[in-house]
């Protein structure tokens, strides 16, 4: 079946989303309820067949704070990750590209930025080998570099 990036549904994919977050039930319930009151952000889960790789946010940039000195656009996404532990990083890697092209292609982005914390060595390998350039001096803290793709850059 291959790789798929779906919106979240609620209640259908609890048990994915728990996968994913390890969070119980009733707060993700109600995280997702709150998202689906507004209109930034785009919950969704990546699958690799029947099993749930991670939960990806898709936030506009303008309101999600991405700690960037550089001015904002509509078309500016950010991508935040809840990587399954049961997931292998391979197939990790491929869900990871899935997204971005989802957000170029469906979205109509002309950049993502991705805010990675330095621990996080899945998502540190997959924004370098992605050809993400990482932004100097705009993140105030050093434990949390911002990356950036501009669309046609690779």
């Amino acid at each position: 079946m291959g790789i798929a990036i779906r919106p979240v549904v609620i209640p259908d994919d609890l048990q994915g989303l728990q996968q994913c977050t390890e969070m119980d039930a009733e707060s993700l319930i109600a995280f997702h309820e709150n998202i689906a009151n507004g209109s930034f952000m785009q919950p969704m889960l990546v699958w690799d067949g029947e099993q749930p790789l991670f939960e990806v946010d898709i936030c506009q940039a303008i309101f999600d704070d991405p700690g960037t000195c550089d001015p904002l656009g509509t078309d500016d996404y950010t991508l935040r990750f809840q990587f399954s532990p049961h997931a292998p990083m391979n197939v990790i890697h491929e869900g990871l590209y899935n997204c971005m092209e989802y957000v170029f292609l469906q979205k109509k982005a002309s950049r993502i930025l991705i805010v990675v914390e330095s621990g996080n060595k899945i998502l540190l390998d997959w924004v370098k080998d992605a050809d993400f350039a990482k932004a100097l001096g705009l993140v105030a803290d050093p434990k949390y570099p911002l990356f950036i793709f501009t669309k046609g850059t690779k």
